[in-house]
């Protein structure tokens, strides 16, 4: 394991211990839990952006334009997740939210691993990222946009899995 890869399973390991501090969504800590979750989303959102910008730079230096506007999308698809975990419903104190602090544990534990999966997923986002910047020298434009089109939908489905939270916190524990 790299220097990397071990840093960004302390980051998550850290996001689960604090989850586990706040005993996990109960009644009356569920706000202090779900802004700490969101927090570590919206971070590892502006690393994903600093990546897909580096990358864009080199991909515009080679001149390959298809993978300049590939990493134009991406970077857009970075921005709306962490601004979906920025304005998320739970997001203000005086949330309407019906499920907020009403949870049962079967829904906490499922909220947690569900919380737990989409670090996890943003983790394996970052590894293909850096992948891509290790190997793109090495590259032609077509595998580079093959990648960089893979890194996206890796992505797309992080953002989509993040999107299902609201379910849990609803109680509603069966997809």
């Amino acid at each position: 394991m790299d220097v990397s890869t071990s840093t960004l399973a302390a980051a998550v390991q850290g996001v689960r211990a604090l989850i586990s501090a706040y005993e996990g969504y109960e009644k009356g800590r569920f706000m202090e839990s779900d802004e700490a979750v969101r927090a570590e989303i919206q971070r590892r959102c502006e690393m994903l952006g600093r990546h897909a910008e580096k990358l864009q730079a080199d991909v515009h230096a080679a001149g390959n334009r298809t993978g300049r506007a590939g990493l134009e999308s991406m970077i857009e698809s970075i921005n709306i997740l962490r601004n979906e975990a920025q304005f998320s419903i739970t997001s203000n104190h005086v949330s309407q939210h019906k499920g907020i602090g009403k949870l049962k544990a079967k829904a906490v534990r499922k909220l947690v691993n569900h919380d737990s999966e989409v670090l996890q997923a943003l983790v394996d986002t970052t590894r293909m990222a850096n992948a891509l910047a290790d190997e793109m020298s090495d590259l032609d434009d077509g595998t580079v946009n093959a990648r960089i089109s893979e890194w996206h939908q890796k992505l797309t489905r992080t953002r989509n899995m993040y999107l299902e939270r609201n379910m849990y916190i609803d109680g509603l524990t069966k997809r």
